[in-house]
């Protein structure tokens, strides 16, 4: 009788720096599942059919470089003998909504009570908090930007807690006897991990955060999490609401937004020019109180990313 599986759940950020990590973290496994949807090409692209540039033409990839040298490092994975699937059932299912509509159907077509409308119900609320967020940001109503921060952040909480659970109900289905399974998830996920210990036991699930070394030599930390994400993370582990810490953490995430750089690459001399920029940024904003928030967004919302962090960094000296 095979061996049960035991899986390692890899969180990362997608990032060219972060890419050869993954590569380390994923050597030794008979089958690695990807946060991703299916796409097409895939099986070409990792049996060396299909050129990797012609791959990620087929699809719109949030973060290209990231995918370039994640293609490279599977194709040498799948040829080593391991396995590779795509699993993310949410964006799969999305995507066949997305068919659905192109076809000439509306929402109102889609049957009531089933997965797709509980995706598409979910997927509404998200997207019309976030551009009441993008709403609110073009006016000067400070106040009113935090609130459409924090609704978003719950909406971005609820989203991915069914996201979640979906993905770890599929992983569930397709691990027994699988062997040495390594699952990438966002770092966002982390109900991933109570999710997928309910399912195949404690001992069988280990975690592991792909920078964390270098993070804490670099910056004395274990990792970086920006305070949007733990505005988010707040809603996901259902604490006690705090009026006082969201609009806090929501006027810190503002600030955060108009300073980190949002490019896949920049000129940076150092070699995980994100990872550096990102504790930088941190080191700014964990210092700032709510009004000191509200001052600063004020002199930097119409700045860019790198004119806004010069103005703050002139004015720290």
């Amino acid at each position: 009788m095979p061996a049960p599986s035991t899986i390692t759940l890899g969180f990362t950020v997608f990032r060219p720096e972060t890419a050869p990590f993954a590569a380390r973290a994923m050597e030794g496994h008979d089958l690695i599942v990807l946060e991703e949807p299916h796409t097409p090409g895939f099986e070409e692209m990792l049996a060396g059919e299909l050129p990797i540039d012609e791959y990620l033409m087929l699809t719109d990839f949030e973060f290209p470089e990231y995918a370039t040298a994640q293609c490279r490092t599977l194709q040498a994975l799948h040829a080593g003998g391991a396995a590779v699937l795509q699993v993310h059932p949410w964006m799969d299912e999305l995507a066949g909504i997305h068919e659905f509509f192109a076809a000439g159907n509306g929402p109102g077509d889609i049957p009531t009570g089933g997965r797709p409308w509980a995706v598409y119900a979910r997927e509404r609320d998200w997207s019309a908090k976030l551009l009441a967020f993008y709403k609110a940001a073009g006016r000067k109503d400070f106040e009113g930007i935090l609130e459409a921060v924090n609704n978003f952040a719950m909406a971005d909480a609820a989203k991915i807690s069914d996201m979640d659970r979906d993905r770890a109900a599929a992983l569930a289905d397709l691990l027994p006897a699988r062997g040495r399974v390594y699952v990438e998830c966002g770092v966002i996920h982390h109900d991933m991990v109570v999710l997928m210990i309910r399912a195949l036991g404690h001992g069988r699930v280990r975690t592991i955060h792909l920078m964390e070394e270098v993070c804490l030599a670099r910056h004395g930390r274990r990792r970086l999490i920006p305070p949007g994400d733990l505005l988010t993370f707040r809603h996901l582990l259902g604490a006690p609401r705090d009026s006082s810490r969201e609009r806090l953490l929501a006027a810190r995430a503002v600030v955060y937004n108009r300073l980190m750089e949002k490019e896949e690459s920049f000129d940076s001399d150092s070699p995980y020019p994100h990872m550096d920029a990102e504790a930088m940024v941190l080191q700014i904003v964990d210092g700032l109180g709510t009004e000191q928030c509200r001052d600063l967004f004020g002199r930097i919302r119409h700045l860019s990313v790198r004119e806004s962090l010069a103005l703050v960094l002139q004015n720290s000296h």
